[in-house]
């Protein structure tokens, strides 16, 4: 486990030694580029401070302590996605090389070896090296920074992760549409896009939802199969929380959410927890509804609407959350259960199993608190949750 000193000893190495690491150069101005996964920066728009051993981005407004530039640095050049307790180890191994190198640290993140397994590479090259990597890491080592190719599936599907306008079915993001009016010359086009933003349907994208529940789209291509990947990291209030207590995050803490494109393999998690909320990021929202949904998708549709909710990522996951409704939560007052499953024989059967649950428990004289629940009733032409929604956006 990973104590407050150590952390704040990651946080104290020089700066430079990161930007060296990985060839982040400076302009000469001594700017950089911001090293946020999902700032493209063209221009250098970060400034960092000597004296305080932090970055700036006066483009999207972040600031980078060491541990949040060596992450970001590792998912922006090699696609790595670089856990907090792990980013310290190897912040401070970097130190340590520096100093016995004469400066010239070594850790190859060029290769991305530096977590002990090879991302990016396939079965068989991880395995001659001898690593014996668990599914988990397999999924993630070969997972990607999102793509339009994922982004174009979630908007197919009416979740919309950056600010955006509907206009004649098609999804324009609020960002795009600003950018080309600043440099379009054509009035056709600048009609058109005046008419995207006066006619369209505007809706707040999710991306800040997804960060603040630390839940993480990404690309994976293995073996011949496209897939999106939901990495899930779990119950901390903040990354050093997350190392200290006893969500001390390992691989053992974390699930992965895999769905091909294709239907060539089903989706499947990994990861100790079967179930997570999507909870955090809504807290202005006075409906303490929290819909119980199947899948991911089907969720995310609920965080469209600025709804509260769990994505079990499986119906089969169904027993978990039942036994952590009896063991470990403690029903709320004003806080209601929505059961919101899909219309097959499947779901319509966990409907009865978990209402009958919610019975059983609330008939318990011995527990002070009931749980309020109810099944939605949405129209039964629609497979799910999100087909529905689906309708409401493009309908």
């Amino acid at each position: 486990m990973i104590d407050r000193e150590t952390i704040k000893a990651a946080k104290a190495v020089d700066i430079n030694i990161i930007f060296e690491e990985f060839n982040w150069e400076k302009d000469r101005y001594g700017r950089i580029r911001c090293p946020h996964p999902n700032h493209n920066d063209s221009t250098p728009s970060c400034a960092f401070s000597e004296s305080r051993n932090t970055c700036k981005c006066f483009g999207c407004g972040e600031t980078f302590d060491t541990i949040d530039l060596y992450q970001c640095l590792c998912e922006k050049v090699n696609g790595r996605v670089v856990p907090f307790y792990k980013a310290v180890e190897e912040i401070l191994k970097l130190e340590d090389m520096a100093k016995g190198s004469g400066g010239n640290a070594v850790i190859n993140n060029s290769s991305s070896q530096a977590c002990g397994y090879q991302f990016g590479g396939n079965k068989s090259s991880q395995a001659s090296n001898g690593n014996n990597v668990t599914p988990y890491e397999m999924i993630v080592g070969n997972s990607r920074p999102l793509t339009g190719y994922e982004l174009n599936y979630l908007h197919g599907r009416g979740i919309i992760l950056y600010d955006s306008y509907i206009y004649d079915g098609e999804i324009h993001t609020a960002q795009n549409v600003d950018k080309a009016l600043r440099t379009e010359t054509d009035q056709n086009e600048i009609n058109r896009l005046n008419e995207i933003k006066t006619k369209g349907r505007f809706y707040k994208g999710i991306a800040p939802i997804l960060r603040a529940n630390r839940i993480q789209i990404k690309h994976n291509y293995w073996e011949g199969v496209n897939s999106i990947i939901y990495l899930v990291d779990y119950e901390a209030d903040d990354e050093d929380d997350l190392c200290l207590d006893q969500f001390y995050m390992d691989t053992e803490r974390h699930m992965a959410i895999q769905k091909s494109f294709d239907g060539s393999h089903t989706k499947r998690a990994l990861g100790a927890s079967d179930f997570n909320f999507i909870t955090k990021g809504m807290e202005h929202n006075k409906n303490n509804d929290i819909y119980i949904c199947e899948g991911m998708e089907d969720a995310l549709s609920c965080s469209m609407n600025g709804i509260k909710s769990i994505s079990l990522n499986s119906i089969a996951n169904l027993k978990s959350l039942t036994h952590y409704l009896l063991e470990e939560h403690v029903p709320h007052r004003n806080e209601r259960f929505v059961i919101c499953f899909d219309h097959d024989d499947a779901g319509r059967k966990a409907v009865g199993e978990l209402k009958g649950f919610f019975e059983a428990y609330n008939q318990n004289l011995l527990k002070n608190q009931k749980y309020d629940y109810v099944a939605l009733d949405y129209p039964q032409e629609f497979h799910d949750i999100n087909d529905y929604w689906k309708s409401r956006v493009f309908g």
